[in-house]
């Protein structure tokens, strides 16, 4: 349930994303210089061309930017609506052309009901065309339509959200232009609910990147990594002072090092894990021995047993003579590797001088009869 309402959360975030930064000025700006050239007739017709022009343009870096994982919209400037670097409303026109095409041709030789079934399924996947164009940049790919399954399987029910965006958007704008309001106003809420269905439609994709394959340079996943990545690169840092400390003989301030580290990420068995594979080739194997030891009490202490008889059992192929530190811990793991665990032999092994080791404990008597009932 709480993924749902995030998904609906980023969605309606992706729906309104125009109505913030460079897409609102857009907004505002166009519709002033589109209600001016309207006004001036014949005479505004090439502003109304060039404004049209870069404002479709705008619509698809909008598109880019979300896809990709940004969230705040762009900021137009006059690279982006350089005529040479951004061809993608013109071909979105020559599939529209290609459509009308085929509709026309249906309706000559197939009559008006395949016209009008074709205008439909058209209609029902020309968001389909408008995101693989947007994404490939590639007329061909847009104008196929095994590409708008693809991306409409891709979507799933995400695409029906699009789709009612869009209807809904329609059935708004017809009932607000009734009202008969100021024609720039007019325009900006029509180009609002434009580039509303473009930042939806890339948001829809973004959502979906790993069922789509997407590249994104903005998304929690490669947020993570790059955390990660630095994380790693200053823990390995850590690791090797701690390691030119025990060469210089250093002991106690290495070890001191690794224990300050363990502690500031909660002592968890992952970071023991970690530093175990750190230091096994270490030339003084106390280390890694000390940090088995603790590792095995501290998922003695969380209950994981298993995973602690794992790691003794890993340990002691390498190392014949290591041992968990305490009484407790060697009698525990002894007692489930004899048991459940399956593993006789690390029972033997840990039990083999448990009575040397620990002289006086109660456990001594446990202890040994367990080991006579291994025999």
């Amino acid at each position: 349930m709480m993924r749902i309402n995030s998904l609906h959360l980023k969605l309606f975030r992706h729906l309104f994303r125009p109505a913030r930064g460079g897409a609102a000025a857009v907004v505002v700006v166009f519709a002033f210089l589109l209600g001016l050239a309207i006004r001036a007739g014949l005479m505004g017709i090439p502003m109304a061309l060039l404004v049209i022009s870069w404002y479709f343009k705008y619509a698809y870096i909008l598109f880019d930017h979300t896809v990709r994982g940004f969230d705040e919209p762009p900021t137009l400037d006059i690279q982006m609506v350089n005529p040479v670097n951004e061809q993608r409303p013109l071909g979105q026109v020559l599939i529209l052309g290609l459509i009308y095409f085929a509709v026309k041709q249906a309706q000559e030789y197939l009559g008006v009901p395949a016209a009008f079934a074709l205008s439909g399924v058209c209609l029902f996947f020309l968001p389909a065309s408008v995101a693989v164009l947007g994404l490939e940049s590639n007329l061909l790919k847009a104008a196929y339509p095994v590409s708008w399954f693809r991306l409409v399987h891709g979507l799933g029910l995400l695409y029906g959200a699009v789709l009612l965006v869009i209807f809904g958007y329609l059935l708004a704008l017809w009932l607000l232009w009734k009202l008969d309001l100021w024609l720039s106003v007019e325009i900006a809420i029509g180009m609002f609910a434009f580039l509303s269905v473009f930042s939806f439609l890339g948001g829809a994709l973004y959502e979906r990147r790993d069922e789509l394959g997407i590249e994104t340079w903005i998304s929690p996943e490669r947020t993570e990594a790059v955390k990660n990545k630095e994380d790693l690169r200053q823990n390995d840092r850590l690791v090797l002072d701690a390691y030119g400390l025990m060469r210089a003989g250093s002991h106690v301030k290495s070890w001191q090092v690794l224990a300050d580290w363990l502690k500031s990420r909660g002592d968890t068995p992952e970071d023991y894990r970690w530093l175990c594979e750190r230091t096994v080739t270490w030339d003084d194997p106390r280390y890694v021995t000390r940090l088995t030891e603790e590792l095995a009490a501290r998922l003695l202490t969380l209950k994981r047993s298993g995973e602690a008889l794992d790691v003794v059992a890993q340990r002691l192929k390498l190392d014949p003579g290591f041992r968990p530190k305490s009484a407790a811990d060697t009698l525990a793991i002894a007692q489930l590797a004899a048991g459940g665990g399956g593993l006789p032999r690390v029972a033997r092994a840990l039990l083999s001088d448990f009575a040397t080791r620990f002289a006086g404990d109660p456990r001594v008597a446990v202890a040994a009869a367990l080991a006579h009932h291994l025999g």
